[in-house]
């Protein structure tokens, strides 16, 4: 069945989805009708906060690597749409343009086997807070019809957003906010304030220190915060914070 393309038919079907699952309506159950109804591979949601960008759901495990990927590159459809505050929509990531436009995050993402990206911000009158981003393994651009129901769930996902973030103090309202990816993405932020500590810098200097060994390590980003919080990895002063400075960090 497909929804009609209006904001109460996807709210019902969003609710319906929360009722079977026995839980209230979070970014995830929209970002599921959402998966199911533009035939994607993945959905993946971003919010932007004060700390910066960072994750708020993923419906698969590739589409939370390629998340990790753009935040960890600071590069990507998303990362654009958030800055740019348009729709980018890229029916073939392969293509040299745009492997030319995100060179990293392009090439990793095509050998995913995500071959279209279509990333939408999530907007609040002026104000960027998020982006919703629609993954296929086609290389066809959205019809009409399918980018105008791409709209509708990117307003949808941006109320639900808001929701969630701005009822964080109530009962459930935690749980709701750091379920899944999100939830393991504290650690990243707990990663962050104690190599703030070691090497005493600000928290932007060292998330892009903890970026930048990601990237020269070849891992994950979650993965390396899991080893700073558990004391496996210590990152060492250097006169370069950014991603290129991260040769000399060693495992204790």
């Amino acid at each position: 069945m497909v929804i009609e393309q209006d904001p109460q038919n996807i709210y019902e079907e969003v609710r319906a989805r929360a009722q079977a699952d026995g839980r209230p309506v979070s970014v995830r159950h929209v970002a599921l009708v959402c998966h199911e109804q533009l035939t994607a591979c993945g959905v993946g949601v971003y919010l932007v906060g004060d700390g910066g960008t960072e994750p708020a759901c993923a419906t698969t495990d590739a589409v939370e690597r390629m998340i990790e990927l753009q935040i960890t590159l600071g590069e990507g459809p998303a990362l654009t749409a958030i800055h740019a505050g348009v729709p980018v929509l890229v029916a073939d990531l392969a293509h040299q343009e745009n492997l030319t436009r995100w060179p990293v995050f392009g090439s990793a993402a095509a050998a995913h086997s995500s071959f279209a990206v279509f990333a939408f911000p999530l907007l609040m009158g002026e104000i960027t807070v998020g982006a919703l981003e629609v993954y296929r393994t086609r290389e066809v651009p959205l019809s009409g019809d399918e980018l105008n129901l791409a709209l509708v769930f990117a307003e949808v996902m941006t109320a639900q957003l808001i929701t969630e973030v701005v009822d964080v103090d109530e009962p459930d309202a935690e749980e709701l906010v750091v379920e899944g990816f999100h939830g393991r993405w504290l650690t990243v932020h707990q990663a962050t304030g104690m190599l703030s500590v070691q090497l005493r810098c600000t928290l932007t200097e060292a998330f892009l220190r903890l970026r930048g060994h990601a990237y020269a390590s070849g891992r994950r980003l979650s993965d390396v915060a899991d080893d700073v919080v558990d004391g496996v990895l210590r990152l060492w002063p250097d006169d370069s914070p950014g991603i290129s400075g991260c040769g000399d960090d060693d495992h204790e």
